[in-house]
């Protein structure tokens, strides 16, 4: 029987199956009798709410025991053997994390079993960087409604404009994995998935450090569990309100580089939903769903001066969020289950920043859609299979409404009023699927794992300008033209079309791994994954061929005390991008942008008298011939030590720098102006550029005391530098308006030789010093109080000029750096203070209600976190003509207050 299933395993593994983010954590210990020998044939069971029937194995020859596929929640061990009393103890199964629980056997003269409180935050096991927190944690610390916010928690996480900076990677270099689903944004790699506090099991952020296992980022990985039904019905009926009522005013409204943004009015949230699970045939077949609906209403105010002044905007979203799962055990050692997660959103009225007439900002945006997923879990005694079949959708779409849809927007570069029609506009569907599954086999000391993915991700895009066109109009009669156009057009002939593109990536991956415990003591984790991805083009034409991208990773683990409470540990990793989609929609799908110069309003033929126009694209984009993967390496070197049992005191230094990046560049040499995508500094045409450089340097020191007498918290404090001449995916400084850009391998870091002079030194994200401190105390009567606290210097301010005068190609963007790169000085130090408070009552029985009160910023402060960069208006300007250089943009959000009840039975 048991070849016979191996058998079907491998064919399984064979057709396709590949493999997944962990959905569950493990256990492992050993066995010893009174006199400390280890005991062989000992029963092991494990039983808990979410287990269904209870787990068990037997000890080996050394008395050990190890238990896999375990999901994440409380549970009690049991380990008997004929003869000696039995033993017990208690642990927190964490996600993803292997559980190290020893037991004794006592004489059977013993009259009672004691049961031991065997939690402990130490994976002797791990060399993963990160931080786990259980539902109940989520519940009583202070944290927005939306689960990706609790990462911010974790030392080594920060924030940038579009994610989390995960030590000094960019926050779209993270990859998100729900229920073992890649939902992270198909297009741009940033967060491709909402949920809300109440759908969630366990949350787990990875900073560094982690296994082959895990790829598809050169950041973080977030990886989520959602609940699951159990033998007992139970669930939560909640709802909660935040409503500017409860909100401070914004101090900076009126400051004199700000007064032309739109007024913030009014801004009510209301949301209310429920959570139900349970059995539908105990020990069998469970259930759990549940339903979140959220409504937002604002009310801005155009503050722009001309006919428009003073005019109400409302903004109207309604966000459903669904969750279903089946967790069906087949046979004893056999379980299937089916997920359904779901967080359509849809938005109404002023959908761009109120500017000018309703004409300019009336629309609808469509975002989110619906993920689905199969997984199947099979055990035997000495290993465990998993295999995931599964499908994230995305909508992101912006698209006019009423008259503005059929008429040209123009900018008025003096005041900043738009007029006219909508702009922009543009409506993008996504796809991924994936077949996912991993193989582990514990022989002897080893716990060998491997598996293979496979992954395709598609778009369907359509882009175009209401009217036809995008004008700026300059004041003095001069006008420019910005749309899309058909490939290959000429500047004196390109006509405005629809922008029309599906093209797809092929993904593959392959890792295996071995955690190899060598002695009692020392561990070794040896590992090594293989990534490729197909770049294809909206004609299946294969346009990029990433193959070769080995990372290896070496992890060694010391227990120097031997207690299973104190480890020493190093990690070297490397660790491959994940190309998101809009380098080939932008690149290799014939996108066209044509800005066209001349003293017509209307007219797309240019006047060379008005400025040089110019098509930036217009033909599929050469590829440098030895293009390779872009990729980071990672060194950690840590220690973690117990301190009077309940206290973790660890430090650990991080270095991590990107080893090659992706890139699109000016090909200097070529006589028709031509932009590769290469490798900066290392490829054939990437040779004309400097390597890109992005430097991680960090110091931590932290303390966490683990949950008892009814409290708990942690505290950190990291040091760290981060320099070069290359952000990321996400490019914090640069673009139009000089706030960053978002064009993940495609960014203008590396476009043109001007933009790398004085482009090295300190990048955006540079935070010297970062303090965090958060946890909670609860009293026996009901109350409890959570906080949160957050401390970080300043990030680099540049001096950065307008490029219109940049040859051979003019932009009208400011990418080019005055100064050395940093050198300007640093935006003001930041600090927050949030709580939580909340008082649960009894109402019968089992049910409970729960009052809760979250307060964010209560010290309501509002430093800037952002400044204006521009020192210039013109490449012909002779020193500042910004007034406002260096003048504030963007601050701490005010304090705000939200109330919620919830109801759980």
């Amino acid at each position: 029987m048991a070849s016979r299933r191996m058998r079907y395993l491998t064919l399984l593994l064979a057709s396709g199956a590949i493999l997944s983010a962990q959905t569950t954590g493990s256990l492992q210990g050993r066995v010893m009798d009174p006199k400390g020998r280890p005991v062989v044939g000992a029963t092991v069971s494990i039983s808990g709410a979410g287990i269904q029937g209870g787990r068990s194995t037997t000890t080996d020859e050394s008395g050990t025991y190890r238990i896999g596929l375990l999901p994440p929640g409380f549970c009690t061990i049991t380990a008997t053997k004929e003869g000696l009393n039995a033993a017990k103890a208690q642990i927190q199964i964490g996600l993803d994390r292997t559980a190290t629980v020893d037991l004794a056997l006592k004489s059977i003269a013993t009259a009672t079993v004691e049961v031991t409180d065997a939690n402990a935050t130490v994976d002797l096991k791990a060399t993963t960087a990160g931080s786990n927190y259980t539902s109940e944690a989520i519940l009583k610390l202070p944290t927005t409604r939306d689960f990706a916010n609790v990462a911010l928690l974790a030392p080594g996480v920060s924030q940038d404009n579009v994610g989390f900076k995960v030590y000094g990677s960019s926050g779209a270099e993270n990859n998100f994995v729900v229920d073992g689903i890649n939902t992270t944004n198909v297009e741009f790699g940033t967060q491709g998935k909402k949920i809300p506090q109440e759908f969630v099991q366990e949350f787990q952020v990875k900073t560094g450090g982690y296994e082959a296992e895990y790829g598809k980022a050169t950041g973080g990985i977030i990886n989520v569990i959602t609940k699951s039904g159990g033998n007992e019905f139970s669930g939560d009926v909640f709802a909660y309100s935040e409503g500017r009522a409860f909100k401070s005013g914004n101090r900076h409204t009126d400051d004199a580089n700000l007064r032309l943004k739109p007024l913030l009015l009014e801004n009510r949230t209301s949301e209310y939903g429920f959570d139900v699970g349970g059995p539908i045939i105990k020990d069998k077949l469970w259930f759990f769903a549940a339903y979140d609906r959220r409504t937002n209403s604002q009310e801005s105010q155009v503050r722009v001066p001309g006919p428009d002044l003073g005019l109400k905007a409302p903004t109207d979203s309604t966000r459903d969020l669904y969750a279903l799962k089946l967790t069906w055990r087949l046979a004893e050692n056999q379980t299937l289950i089916a997920s359904v997660l779901g967080d359509p959103e849809k938005v109404t009225g002023a959908v761009k920043d109120p500017q000018g007439p309703s004409t300019t900002w009336d629309g609808e945006r469509k975002i989110g859609g619906t993920d689905l997923s199969l997984r199947y879990e099979l055990t035997g005694q000495s290993w465990f299979v998993q295999l995931q079949a599964s499908q994230h959708e995305e909508k992101n779409s912006v698209l006019p409404t009423g008259a503005g849809a059929s008429l040209i927007q123009t900018v008025d570069n003096t005041t900043q009023r738009n007029s006219g029609g909508f702009g922009r506009y543009d409506d993008k569907d996504f796809t991924r699927t994936n077949f996912s599954g991993s193989l582990t086999w514990y022989l002897g000391p080893h716990e060998l794992k491997g598996g293979f993915d496979l992954q395709t991700d598609k778009a369907t895009i359509h882009r175009g300008y209401s009217g036809g066109q995008q004008v700026t109009d300059y004041g003095n009669g001069t006008y420019s033209h910005y749309y899309w156009t058909v490939a290959g057009a000429d500047v004196n002939n390109a006509p405005s079309i629809i922008f029309n593109a599906s093209p797809k990536h092929e993904s593959a991956g392959y890792f295996v791994q071995d955690k190899w415990s060598a002695t009692p003591a020392l561990t070794f984790n040896l590992g090594v994954r293989l990534d490729t991805t197909k770049i294809k083009d909206q004609h299946g034409a294969t346009k990029i061929d990433l193959k070769d991208q080995w990372a290896p990773r070496l992890g060694v683990i010391w227990d120097w005390a031997g207690k299973g409470q104190d480890k020493v540990y190093m990690s070297l990793s490397r660790f491959y991008e994940q190309v998101p989609l809009d380098l080939v929609i932008r690149s290799f799908s014939d996108e066209s942008n044509p800005t066209i110069f001349n003293f017509s309003p209307t007219s797309l033929v240019p006047d060379p008298a008005a400025g040089t126009s110019s098509i930036v694209g217009s033909y599929i984009e050469p590829v440098d011939p030895d293009l390779k993967g872009q990729y980071s390496d990672e060194l950690i070197l840590g220690a973690e030590t117990t301190v009077a049992t309940n206290y973790i005191l660890g430090a650990k230094y991080i270095r991590r720098y990107v080893g090659r990046a992706i890139e699109d560049s000016l090909d200097v040499n070529s006589p028709l102006g031509d932009y590769f995508i290469m490798n900066p500094g290392t490829s054939q045409t990437g040779r004309q550029y400097p390597r890109a450089t992005r430097d991680y340097k960090g110091v931590e020191v932290s303390v966490q005391r683990k949950f008892a007498d009814h409290y708990t918290w942690q505290a950190s404090y990291l040091w760290s530098k981060l320099d070069g001449n290359y952000e990321g995916a996400y490019q914090g400084v640069g673009g139009p308006d000089g706030t960053g850009q978002l064009d993940p391998n495609i960014n203008s870091a590396f476009d043109e030789p001007a933009f790398m002079v004085n482009s090295e030194g300190r990048l955006s994200g540079d935070r010297t010093h970062q303090v965090k401190a958060n946890g909670y105390y609860e009293w026996d009567f009901g109350l409890t109080l959570g906080a949160s606290f957050t401390y970080a210097t300043g990030t680099p301010v540049n001096r950065l000029g307008f490029a219109d005068q940049v040859q051979p190609f003019p932009y009208t963007r400011y990418e080019l750096f005055l100064t050395p790169r940093g050198s300007e000085g640093r935006t003001p130090d930041t600090s927050r203070l949030d709580l939580n408070l909340g008082y649960t009552f009894k109402v019968v029985a089992k049910q409970q209600v729960r009052l809760s009160l979250d307060i964010t910023n209560v010290l309501n402060s509002q430093s800037a976190t952002a400044v204006d960069q521009r020192y210039n208006f013109s490449g012909l300007d002779v020193g500042q003509t910004n007034p406002y250089f260096k003048a504030p943009t963007t601050f701490q959000a005010p304090r705000s207050v939200r109330f919620g009840v919830r109801y759980s039975f």
